[in-house]
């Protein structure tokens, strides 16, 4: 067996994929719905959003940070531009729309980076705190009832296909577009985090913020971009929820951070920075979401679902942390 294949063997992204297709078999002995094309196009869909949001958590980790207020600025995004070209200007076209989405996320994660870079503040704490600014702010100043006439080009969107089969009960098997803003974000990041002196920075930043100033990056800089980087995404993420939903809803999607979390650390990333990459993180937002697809094909009821979720996180950090020290023989 070559050193490619060995090496292959004992990566993250291997044990991942091995679970995947434990999962798999077992999820689709139980119900063989579970194997039909139209179970799997729906686990795609339901990636696009928590992919689009794991690929920020992911940079967020490897620079050694942390953030807990990404969903509410998705929906922050979401709202205010719903509620304000919905009744002013609805029909904007649609790349309009996420665009301005993403600038909203992006000032957003800008002001988180003000605290963690300027005032040396714990990326958890203010994070968790601008988490609640956000949402207080959403609801004082940009309402708190849902926006039923969103954008006209978000309710076109919703009824984008890539792919359409018609499947053996007569009925027809839907792939949402949603999923090539899905591969291009997941392709800009991969190409961030592994081809750009901006992504090797990262790296740096995460493993050592000391030896990262030594050879000549500016750290604070580099906070900047990354909680910016995470703001964007969100903003993005927050249109799209939009227009799955068709309507806008500011109670919507905050609570659900734990789904996108779990993921990228199953992926591999070590909350303490410096590790990590987007093949493994959406080889954990698939495992999550096939979970969570599969507990609800059972009809087991939510509560449980977060159970498992969280026992997942818990089993996911515990497998890294041995996996570490066993490759440092400790």
């Amino acid at each position: 067996m070559s050193m490619q294949i060995k090496k292959l063997l004992k990566t993250n992204e291997f044990f991942l994929f091995m679970v995947i297709v434990l999962f798999w078999v077992v999820f689709g002995f139980i119900n063989p719905a579970f194997f039909s094309l139209g179970n799997w196009f729906d686990i795609l869909k339901s990636m696009i959003e928590t992919g689009i949001l794991a690929m920020g958590v992911l940079v967020v980790l490897i620079s050694g940070g942390f953030d807990m207020s990404f969903m509410a600025v998705a929906v922050f995004a979401m709202h205010l531009i719903c509620l304000y070209f919905g009744k002013y200007v609805n029909d904007a076209p649609l790349w309009f729309l996420l665009l301005c989405g993403m600038a909203v996320g992006m000032i957003l994660g800008v002001c988180n980076s003000f605290f963690v870079a300027k005032c040396k503040l714990p990326p958890f704490i203010v994070t968790l705190g601008t988490s609640n600014i956000i949402s207080g702010l959403c609801l004082a100043f940009i309402g708190s009832k849902q926006v039923n006439n969103i954008p006209a080009a978000l309710i076109s969107f919703s009824r984008w296909n890539v792919i359409s089969v018609e499947n053996a009960a007569g009925g027809r098997a839907n792939l949402h577009g949603g999923i090539i803003i899905l591969a291009v974000a997941a392709v800009l990041t991969t190409i961030l985090l592994s081809k750009t002196m901006l992504g090797r920075s990262i790296y740096c930043l995460g493993g050592n913020p000391f030896s990262c100033i030594r050879v000549g990056f500016q750290n604070n800089k580099i906070i900047v971009f990354v909680y910016a980087f995470m703001g964007t995404l969100a903003g993005l993420s927050g249109l799209l929820h939009a227009s799955f939903q068709r309507m806008s809803n500011p109670y919507d999607m905050v609570g659900n951070e734990l789904n996108v979390i779990a993921a990228v650390v199953i992926g591999g990333p070590r909350v303490g920075g410096g590790y990590g990459n987007t093949v493994g993180t959406i080889l954990g937002v698939l495992l999550i979401t096939m979970v969570n697809n599969s507990l609800v094909m059972l009809r087991i009821p939510t509560f449980w679902q977060k159970a498992v979720v969280g026992l997942v996180i818990i089993l996911g950090t515990a497998i890294q942390i041995f996996r570490y020290r066993a490759s440092r023989g400790k």
